[in-house]
């Protein structure tokens, strides 16, 4: 199997959006799909791969605002996100499908890893795939994601931080945002170099 990924900055706010799926039959699934969906149909055009699927990482505006033009400009099957913030999408329910820790995603011949990393929203999740994961608003290269909104948790983004960890020093780190030094890392460079991973216990954690 041979994973196809594709990383486009969009937006003004420094938004990544990911192009994932399998070269062998070119079918590909779009993560947090928004602002210029033009500009994400080119590369995928480009390369020949056709765009089955989309995927969310949590439902904040700037992750989900080019849903409703991405479905009516390619032919989406499902529509994935935590079971957590379904509610969000409620407009495309006959094509959500919930999720939750541990599911796995088919694309084509090849599927991603659902983890629930909850902390700056309570439906957060990662999308792990051949020693690479797509972390959303959960980690940046040298920083995380915002802990005070309303239903954030930072107790929970602890935790989720330490999930992460555990994952192979050389896990390539695919982020929600281009706020880092890098547009990538490493889950080893991040435990050297990321303050918030550096953290030894939860109560540091709260404090920091």
């Amino acid at each position: 199997m041979t994973f196809y990924l594709k990383q486009l900055e969009v937006g003004m706010i420094q938004n990544f959006n990911y192009l994932i799926g399998c070269s062998e039959t070119k079918e590909c699934g779009v993560v947090d799909a928004a602002f210029e969906v033009d500009r994400i149909l080119s590369m995928a055009k480009k390369d020949g791969m056709k765009i089955t699927t989309a995927l969310f990482t949590h439902t904040h505006y700037d992750h989900i605002d080019g849903i409703g033009e991405l479905t009516k400009r390619a032919n989406i099957g499902k529509i994935y996100v935590h079971k957590n913030e379904a509610k969000a999408l409620s407009e495309f329910k006959e094509k959500v499908t919930e999720i939750d820790d541990g599911s796995l995603i088919p694309i084509g011949n090849i599927s991603l890893k659902v983890l629930h990393t909850p902390g700056h929203l309570p439906g957060c999740v990662c999308y792990l795939g051949d020693n690479f994961v797509v972390t959303g608003d959960t980690l940046f290269t040298g920083a995380i994601g915002r802990c005070d909104f309303p239903e954030s948790n930072p107790k929970d983004m602890y935790r989720s931080l330490q999930k992460l960890k555990e994952l192979p020093d050389d896990t390539r780190v695919y982020p929600g945002h281009d706020y880092g030094a890098s547009i990538t890392s490493t889950i080893g460079e991040e435990k050297k170099t990321n303050p918030y991973l550096m953290i030894s216990s939860e109560e540091n954690f709260l404090r920091m």
